[in-house]
């Protein structure tokens, strides 16, 4: 299991799990299941693949569960990599992402306002999203994807795994974590931040990459807490 999140379908909330599991006759469900808090119950015919994020929101099309990984197929129609459930279909967003055959994927998902009105922010590692270019980022507004400027680069698998929506003092952003060197053209170690319109160092960064990206206020204010396979953070010892 990698992923989980509660969503109402219009049955009530439940627990989604996403993950990487294939369907046995009391568990049914291929790599994303529902759990209600007395059984379990399928996606339809599930995924083909694994499942790595899951969000919910409304990006004017109603709320929905938005699913990202490593799939080919949804409920047995041909996707890339990420699809939307209502509580009874899957729908496309768009063409999606690169074909994961070619190891493409989806590992992180976050609703953000950049300005422009609440849209789907889908980061993993990817080199297009919709036919168009994306640097393992890009925004999914209801109706046709963005890129988020030159997205990010500087290692051999450029990949996001961690967004995570923060105010640091200048305003709501998008903060990124995972395997890159530059954002935007710019020196960023393993993060970075998105203000809606351009990438921004996190001070130094870290020395390597990031996995997971959560605010929270310990009684002092928000904070933002990042962990993953690093030593230094901002050039101090941080395990």
């Amino acid at each position: 299991v990698y992923a989980m999140k509660v969503f109402d379908d219009g049955s009530g909330p439940a627990l989604f799990v996403g993950g990487a599991f294939n369907p046995t006759p009391d568990q049914p469900g291929d790599a994303i299941a529902r759990w209600d808090g007395a059984g379990w119950s399928g996606l339809g015919a599930g995924v083909f693949g694994d499942v790595f994020a899951l969000e919910v929101c409304d990006v004017g099309l109603g709320e929905r569960l938005y699913v990202g990984g490593e799939f080919s197929t949804a409920g047995g129609q041909p996707f890339s990599s990420i699809a939307s459930w209502d509580g009874a279909t899957w729908a496309p967003l768009g063409s999606g992402v690169d074909d994961p055959s070619l190891g493409a994927a989806v590992h992180a998902l976050a609703e953000f306002n950049d300005g422009s009105g609440p849209a789907l922010f889908v980061a993993g590692n990817f080199s297009q999203a919709g036919g168009n270019p994306a640097g393992s980022i890009a925004k999914w507004d209801g109706q046709t994807w963005t890129a988020l400027g030159e997205g990010v680069e500087g290692a051999i698998f450029p990949t996001i795994y961690a967004l995570a929506v923060f105010d640091d003092g200048s305003g709501p952003a998008l903060f990124a974590g995972g395997n890159f060197t530059i954002a935007g053209g710019v020196p960023a170690n393993h993060i970075a931040k998105w203000d809606g319109q351009s990438w921004s160092p996190v001070g130094t960064g870290l020395n390597s990459l990031v996995n997971a990206i959560h605010v929270f206020d310990d009684g002092e204010g928000p904070e933002l807490y990042v962990v993953g396979y690093f030593l230094t953070a901002g050039g101090l010892p941080a395990n």
